[in-house]
């Protein structure tokens, strides 16, 4: 099954090992990752690795959700933790990191001002609805453009997929603009009879022969979209893949995943429409 990727549990490490040990073991122990091979001597980094990447591996290996909910578990007590101020300032990272992986880090502070105490009271939520993963959304595009022929978009869709998992997010938002351009490309030279010039940036142009502009419905499957019908959709999702770019700094987890979320589901969209 799909979790929490290794950087984000190298974020939790870096939380991690700036508490006491004996913490470390409690915290291991209410999320249930304790594990036979932590040994006594090993350091504080060495513990949070061996229990971290050893539910990690249950999870993807065996398809274990509870070994899953454990990691998810130990983030939320981690950043519940009476955390100093430096590691504090670690939390971020972690939301981030979630953030890529699908999960939004809740931190509701409440505080009573006479006793000067602050405390986190932390919710963990994912994005997806758990019957409508988007993995498996992904892994069924691959298999559709692999199906179809179309290498380049399938190269560059999972470029994008690689260096979203790495979350550099500015990449992934390149390789995905090109992916759906490859794509858009592909099928107006297959079911509108537009001529490939072979030269670069060609999106715009190609579009264009997908939808019929003024049409108002109803779609017919292979023929362009009326534009009240789909079409004004694909070029919004076409408008949209360009705000910002790839270039560095100029996008976060959220707005990366929303992307990939949008121009999956627009790319199965248009396969769909646009059968063999």
């Amino acid at each position: 099954m799909q979790t929490l990727s290794t950087q984000t549990l190298a974020r939790m490490i870096k939380i991690g090992k700036g508490l006491g040990k004996s913490d470390i073991l409690d915290l291991l122990m209410e999320a249930n990752l304790w594990s036979k091979r932590i040994a006594k001597d090993d350091n504080r980094q060495e513990i949070l690795r061996t229990a971290l990447n050893e539910a990690r591996d249950k999870a993807i290996e065996e398809d274990d959700a509870e070994a899953h909910q454990a990691l998810l578990d130990f983030a939320r007590a981690l950043v519940e933790f009476d955390l100093h101020r430096d590691l504090r300032n670690l939390v971020d990272d972690l939301a981030e990191a979630l953030r890529t992986d699908g999960y939004e880090l809740v931190d509701q502070v409440t505080d009573d001002l006479d006793l000067m105490d602050f405390r986190h009271k932390v919710k963990i939520l994912p994005f997806d609805a758990s019957q409508a993963p988007l993995h498996e959304e992904m892994t069924a595009l691959e298999h559709e453009l692999s199906v179809r022929g179309y290498t380049q978009a399938l190269g560059h869709y999972q470029a994008a997929l690689k260096h979203f998992s790495e979350q550099d997010h500015p990449s992934s938002n390149g390789q995905l603009r090109t992916a759906l351009e490859d794509l858009i490309v592909n099928l107006a030279v297959d079911h509108t009879g537009y001529q490939n010039t072979g030269r670069a940036n060609q999106g715009g142009l190609a579009i264009k022969n997908l939808y019929a502009q003024g049409g108002t419905g109803p779609a017919v499957t292979g023929k362009p979209l009326p534009e009240r019908d789909g079409g004004t959709m694909i070029q919004g999702v076409w408008d949209i893949s360009h705000l910002n770019g790839s270039h560095p700094g100029l996008s976060d987890a959220q707005e990366a995943r929303i992307r990939m979320q949008l121009l999956t589901g627009a790319m199965h969209f248009l396969l769909r429409h646009f059968p063999v």
